[in-house]
């Protein structure tokens, strides 16, 4: 198919897609014979036509992702309100997905709202999939086959698994380079350089907006890369990750996510300027020490204002840079008389790096929690320390079972999450077994979807029992994540 051709296939399976879930709203809250209602058939009916070209049609998911007679659309930021809604609808559904047959091409506008109307009721029934087979059955509707989830294939899961592996080769990539601009920044300003410049900073950041805005689930995952023994730049170069992602999903212009990005990464400039035995010591600090390190974000907001960049540029992320310990209630540090509530950055800061925080290995921290964990923490206390819109849309981003988490499941395997499923519909992540070999280290085996049903019973194959954080099992999750 050529490009040109592809990219009309494209567009006419987007229609068709829109048109459908379009119908399927207003057939909701209208009568047949409403002018929208008989409008939406009609267009369903023509973009239904212009898109069979041979004698089925099918539109399906897997693995979060849409697809057209086996085409994987494109899930971008004009694409992405769309393609959610129908995951969410076909999800409530227990369904995979709907092959019309050539058959639908004579239907009558009759016979196409009894179809969208069982759809819709199926919603509330016990077992919404035997519901609507039986009433298809019913209603004679012989041009719809229902794709039933337990029908996806093992193979098809595991192809779309290593599908992201060029993406996540250049996620890793940009995550490198965001980590070294920031770690040759913090030297010069260590070497005492009277004018350190920024340009190659704000450059590798507009490079990872770039590519994070075409698919920010690979980027939430990114911060897994984080080594246990580095932890100063790698918790910085992880919340600008965690912070651009949470401003994709809340429709920040790419100006304002470059923004976000740097004003993230140099949060916690700071600390540079503390000795190393206070920020690793293991014992607790004394009140000079603790001092010390909660001057941290006002020492950040200071160095910055000795970077080499325009007035405009700092104005935009000054502010942030001192704000992302204060709290939402502003009951946090530095202690100010700061009355006025938080600007957006800084409420996205503070999340990104509470979370990093909690789920990083820290020499005083004798225990780790869970990313999951982590989030229903952070969730117990929205509101107080964080905005309560904010940390429901961070956690829709990285789903119940972040990427990272270690599963123990009910046929005892120990698993670990290597795509979570970002959309608040769904729970059940794909995991990749790990087997623990003779000298204790974990190898990697299959990858199975936690998705998966028994054909007959309709249960789930597995459940998850507990939940770990890798480092409690000295497993690196980058080993088995971010390798093939």
């Amino acid at each position: 198919m050529s490009d040109a051709a592809k990219y009309k296939s494209y567009s006419q399976f987007e229609e068709f897609l829109h048109n459908f879930y379009s119908l399927s709203q207003t057939a909701r809250i209208h009568s047949d014979n409403h002018k929208l209602v008989i409008a939406g058939v009609e267009k369903f009916s023509e973009s239904i036509k212009s898109c069979m070209d041979d004698e089925q049609l099918t539109f399906k998911i897997s693995n979060d992702q849409l697809y057209v007679d086996d085409e994987k659309l494109s899930y971008n930021r004009t694409t992405k309100n769309l393609f959610d809604n129908i995951i969410r609808f076909f999800d409530a559904r227990s369904l995979e997905g709907v092959r019309l047959l050539e058959a639908v091409k004579h239907a009558s506008a009759k016979e196409i709202l009894t179809f969208i109307s069982l759809l819709d009721k199926s919603e509330q029934k016990p077992e919404p999939l035997t519901w609507l087979t039986n009433s298809l059955a019913v209603e004679n509707i012989q041009w719809v086959e229902l794709v039933k989830k337990s029908e996806r294939p093992q193979h098809d899961q595991e192809s779309s698994y290593r599908d992201k592996a060029e993406r996540r080769e250049r996620a890793r990539k940009d995550y490198t380079y965001v980590k070294a601009s920031l770690e040759e920044v913090a030297q010069k300003i260590k070497d005492q350089k009277s004018e350190v410049g920024i340009r190659k900073t704000v450059r590798v950041v507009q490079n990872m907006v770039t590519n994070l805005i075409e698919d920010d689930e690979v980027y939430a995952a990114i911060s897994t890369l984080r080594v246990f023994d580095d932890y100063t730049f790698t918790h910085s170069a992880n919340v600008a990750t965690l912070s651009m992602c949470i401003g994709r999903r809340i429709n920040l212009s790419r100006r304002n996510l470059v923004s976000l990005g740097i004003c993230a990464l140099f949060h916690d400039l700071g600390k540079i300027e503390i000795p190393n035995e206070v920020l690793h010591k293991k014992d607790k600090l004394d009140k000079s020490e603790l001092k010390l390190i909660q001057e941290h974000s006002l020492n950040s907001a200071r160095l910055l204002l000795k970077l080499k960049a325009s007035t405009d540029s700092k104005a935009r992320i000054l502010v942030p840079m001192f704000e992302h310990h204060l709290k939402y209630d502003l009951s946090g540090y530095p202690h100010a008389d700061w009355k006025r509530p938080l600007t957006l950055f800084g409420k996205i800061i503070s999340i990104a790096d509470k979370y990093d925080t909690l789920t990083s290995s820290r020499a005083y921290r004798k225990f780790l929690l869970s990313p999951d964990r982590a989030l229903g923490y952070m969730f117990d206390r929205s509101g107080k320390d964080f905005d309560p819109t904010l940390i429901k849309v961070f956690i829709n981003i990285l789903g119940v079972y972040p990427v990272g988490t270690l599963l123990r499941l009910d046929t005892d395997e120990l698993a670990l999450v290597v795509s979570s499923p970002s959309r608040e519909f769904s729970k059940r992540p794909l995991v990749c077994v790990l087997t623990k070999e003779n000298d204790g280290s974990y190898k990697k085996k299959e990858i199975i979807n936690l998705d998966e049903r028994d054909t007959e019973t309709g249960e789930y194959v597995r459940q998850i029992i507990e939940t770990y954080h890798p480092a409690n099992l000295g497993i690196q999750p980058v080993q088995h994540i971010f390798s093939n």
